[in-house]
């Protein structure tokens, strides 16, 4: 007969949901602990790998660098192990944790520092033998996990790894599989972070038209650093799943002694039905608990007996309730005659503005209560003191002007935001080549940094017709060429950049004029050309510049607006 199976022996998978489901529901508070110790360690990390690989006097600063690091790794593990036991807590039922005294939470510290630095030696060690890497790999985490709960009530450091040792043997084939999926996983995340990386530089380069360093060399991505930032990367992100796992692990294995999973299961199936008796009683005919149903008519205000009420303060309240909503669909609705003249455009306007001022003024009130209000009640505190008791009148002049000043400061920051979205939405045109007053300043064709900008479309052409008078037609063919970019570049047809290759040019034209194919074609054509000469060195005569001549003048005479 097959053995029944139990709560603990849940299969692989369903664990793998528990704890994705374990993380979905965690408190904010539980995430603020994983990424307030996880981040500045990867941050550390990443700089100590930047630096030491790098800098020419890395050595000098070697010690002072690895004791930073090791300080960082030590709060980590911290900041992990009290991540591990919300989660844990969190398992249970959200039971409040008792209060830890100092000692026990020194003893916690000092226990992730002496436990998890000998990480470092003992899993490569195990990893060489193979058969104990699984064991010693839950054992850390299992330390994690358990340290909290375990000083808690007055445990000690040995005590707590001979429970994690004892632990880490719960279902090994579990945990085994549990690491191959892990490993699946983050090679997946892993390769999912690099190639974001890589398509991030490629649309920064294809939208901007800025080259950078990775875009001119993508080889450049297989270096130490962005394989470290994208390890980095990963960890934070698989981080968190691999600590609900066992978390979920030694709960099962614990439970296996206490039966706490089925006193949670039995309080999550009891609450529904608890509920439900509560409000069968609260709902009984005969019961004093029911609440009298609410009157549906307006409240009426009364008097004390002997009072005359007030007929201003009666038409006020009357007015209050009949602004209600469940009034005011027996108001006649009013017709507005300002704005049957005004139009639908600037009605909508005049909504968007009043919208706007609401904004506003809710902004304006929030503030108040959030800021001014706890202000001033600090000041009415230094007030009732003894130095604040002659001078009254100071700490509330005090307060007004803070707030004042304060408002001031929230307008400018709004003025600021404003012009930078501003800046941020409007595209500033290229800049167009004007011909200068005086002489056009001179140009060494045969540099490397000349671009078409620095002249306007006439003057290089004048320089190509120096240039072939003196027989020099390899430099008219770039004057020419040159030319044709300013012309482009005059139309907007171009973005005239110093970062960008022709080939950027080519592919920016096809898509700024891609319902012209002759346009694109001649254009075309001549980068091929002029990249054959120019940078092939071969010889340019005299029949190819002027074929390449012509197609500039077809290319200026295609009709383009001027």
């Amino acid at each position: 007969m097959a053995k029944p199976k139990t709560r603990t022996d849940q299969p692989l998978l369903q664990l793998v949901e528990e704890a994705t489901e374990l993380l979905r529901r965690a408190e904010m508070s539980t995430w603020v602990w994983w990424f307030a110790g996880t981040m500045p360690f990867v941050c550390g990390l990443l700089h100590f790998v930047s630096d030491m690989s790098r800098a020419a006097s890395a050595w000098e600063r070697l010690p002072g660098a690895s004791l930073t690091l090791g300080l960082l790794y030590w709060w980590m593990k911290v900041a992990q192990a009290v991540f591990s036991d919300q989660l844990l807590r969190q398992l249970r039922g959200g039971e409040r944790p008792e209060k830890m005294s100092k000692r026990a939470w020194l003893r916690f510290v000092t226990s992730q520092a002496m436990i998890h630095c000998t990480a470092f030696v003992t899993l490569p060690l195990s990893l060489l033998a193979m058969l104990p890497f699984g064991w010693m790999y839950a054992a850390f985490h299992n330390v994690s996990v358990l340290a909290l709960s375990h000083f808690r009530q007055g445990g000690r450091t040995r005590d707590l790894i001979r429970v994690a040792v004892t632990q880490s043997n719960y279902r090994q084939g579990q945990n085994h599989g549990l690491m191959l999926i892990l490993l699946t996983f983050s090679s997946i995340v892993w390769l999912n972070c690099f190639l974001g990386v890589l398509l991030a530089v490629q649309l920064a380069k294809a939208i901007t038209g800025v080259e950078s360093e990775f875009s001119r060399n993508p080889w450049s991505l297989l270096s130490s650093a962005m394989f470290a930032t994208t390890i980095m990367a990963s960890y934070l992100i698989v981080g968190p799943l691999v600590k609900s796992m066992y978390v979920l692990r030694c709960f099962y294995s614990l439970s296996r002694k206490n039966g706490e999973d089925l006193m949670v299961a039995f309080r999550r199936a009891a609450a529904p039905a608890l509920a439900l008796i509560a409000a069968v009683v609260m709902l009984a005919p005969g019961s004093t608990l029911t609440a009298a149903p609410e009157p549906s008519v307006a409240p009426v205000v009364t008097t004390s007996p002997g009072a005359k009420a007030d007929a201003t303060q009666l038409d006020r309240n009357i007015r209050e309730v009949l602004q209600r909503e469940a009034f005011q669909w027996r108001l006649p609705r009013e017709e507005r005659t300002e704005e049957k003249d005004r139009g639908w455009i600037a009605s909508f306007l005049k909504s968007v503005g009043e919208w706007f001022e609401k904004l506003g003024k809710w902004a304006s009130e929030t503030f108040d209560k959030m800021l001014v209000e706890k202000l001033k009640e600090w000041l009415r505190q230094l007030r009732s003191g003894k130095d604040m008791d002659n001078a009254p009148t100071t700490a509330a002049a005090w307060a007004e002007s803070a707030q004042l000043v304060l408002k001031v400061l929230l307008i400018v920051l709004g003025l600021i935001i404003v012009v930078m979205l501003i800046r941020f939405l409007r595209r500033t045109p290229p800049a167009k080549a004007v011909a200068a007053v005086g002489p056009a300043p001179e140009v060494n064709l045969e540099s490397d940094h000349v671009i078409a900008s620095q002249l306007p479309e006439n003057e290089w052409l004048r320089l190509a017709q120096e240039k072939i008078d003196s027989g020099d037609y390899r430099l008219a063919m770039r004057a020419f060429f040159l030319a044709t970019l300013a012309h482009l570049g005059e139309r907007k047809l171009l973005m005239i950049r110093k970062s960008k290759s022709n080939g950027d040019y080519v592919r920016e034209l096809a898509l700024r004029a891609r319902d012209r194919n002759d346009l694109r074609g001649m254009f075309t054509d001549s980068v091929r050309t002029f990249d054959w000469a120019w940078y092939g060195w071969h010889d340019v005569t005299r029949d190819l510049l002027d074929q390449f001549r012509n197609n500039h003048q077809h290319i200026v005479s295609d009709g383009l607006p001027r």
